[in-house]
């Protein structure tokens, strides 16, 4: 779990209810609150995993109604999804599944390698790459 420094109560805390930000000047962060007083929190440098469950209000809604809450659920998603549901999301203009992995899950290699993918099992490849990265990374 990740800790910050609580100015009100002038100490280092757990952070209450973690999700990954990312600074105006792109560096990432862990933003959430101090469990003892409510105050606002947050750790330059210090993301959440980008292997963990995202908050709530923080989820991926497909357009088939599909819901995603990490990595592991937008790998399988993408696989299982339809490529009317893909397209939906990922067009010349636009990639919700990148933005969602830079603005939400913090994990800008990740954004920037689904940001040059236009197929859905290519997106699920990177993806299940990215996480076994991760995983290794962890250990």
């Amino acid at each position: 779990m990740a800790q910050a420094y609580c100015v009100k109560c002038r100490k280092k805390v757990e952070i209450k209810n973690p999700s990954n930000i990312i600074l105006k000047n792109k560096r990432p962060a862990t933003s959430g609150t101090c469990p003892v007083c409510g105050t606002k929190v947050f750790k330059i440098g210090a993301a959440v995993s980008p292997l963990t469950e995202v908050p709530q209000d923080k989820f991926f809604w497909c357009y088939d109604g599909r819901v995603l809450k990490n990595l592991d659920e937008l790998a399988v998603g993408l696989q299982q999804m339809s490529d009317e549901t893909y397209h939906h999301h990922v067009t010349g203009e636009k990639n919700d599944f990148s933005n969602w992995a830079f603005d939400v899950i913090g994990d800008a290699i990740l954004a920037a390698e689904l940001q040059g993918v236009l197929g859905r099992d290519s997106a699920a490849e990177v993806v299940k790459k990215r996480l076994t990265q991760l995983r290794a990374n962890k250990n």
